[in-house]
């Protein structure tokens, strides 16, 4: 998993530093990896909250046993097992439509390790995408965002910036092949799709 970043200069160090149950490393590793945890939680317990409360178990958990991971990979590994165990514990025990229940159950109980780290990849791709779009200009981000990410229609965005839909379309059309020229047409497509899911993680 590509999670070495600007503050993870040395993924060895780092793991080294957290199994020797450093603080900073911890967090820096919790920064990296809960917001990922926590939409896998949402997505099968749906409360807020709850999918919260699980996560901040899982990570609990992980800090009990920080001596034991040699990667990043198995940090995440971990966690993954960990809060999937955890919504299947909670959906077994809850008060629900009998059949919403054993559909989430099954969810779960087919979930791959190799979901999870597809639902990373695609995160990582959306965060790419934002950070291109940062260094659009001003009123075309906006469009692209209303668009893209809040799923307004060209009349919709027009009546709210009080523009020409042509100005809309034109913006918007000129957003996505400078986003094509600095990403690539296959890196982007694809992601461009789940912008929507993948909204209030960003």
């Amino acid at each position: 998993m590509a999670l070495i970043e600007n503050e993870i200069q040395d993924e060895v160090v780092l793991m080294q530093q957290f199994r020797n149950g450093s603080e900073e490393a911890f967090t820096t590793v919790y920064r990296h990896l809960y917001q990922r945890v926590f939409w896998f939680a949402q997505k099968f317990v749906e409360e807020i909250e709850e999918a919260q409360d699980l996560t901040a178990e899982s990570f609990v958990q992980l800090w009990q046993q920080n001596n034991t991971f040699p990667t990043i990979d198995a940090v995440a590994a971990f966690l993954y097992v960990t809060v999937r165990n955890k919504c299947f514990n909670l959906l077994k025990h809850r008060k629900m439509k009998a059949s919403r229940r054993e559909e989430l159950l099954h969810q779960l109980a087919d979930r791959e390790q190799g979901d999870f780290y597809e639902e990373q990849v695609q995160l990582q791709l959306v965060r790419r995408i934002y950070a291109e779009v940062d260094k659009l200009p001003p009123r075309m981000k906006e469009i692209f965002l209303l668009s893209y990410r809040d799923g307004l229609k060209t009349g919709e965005i027009a009546e709210r910036l009080q523009i020409k839909s042509q100005t809309v379309t034109n913006q918007r059309v000129t957003a996505v092949k400078l986003l094509q020229l600095a990403l690539g047409n296959d890196l982007l497509i694809a992601p461009l799709v789940v912008l929507l899911k993948y909204k209030d993680l960003l």
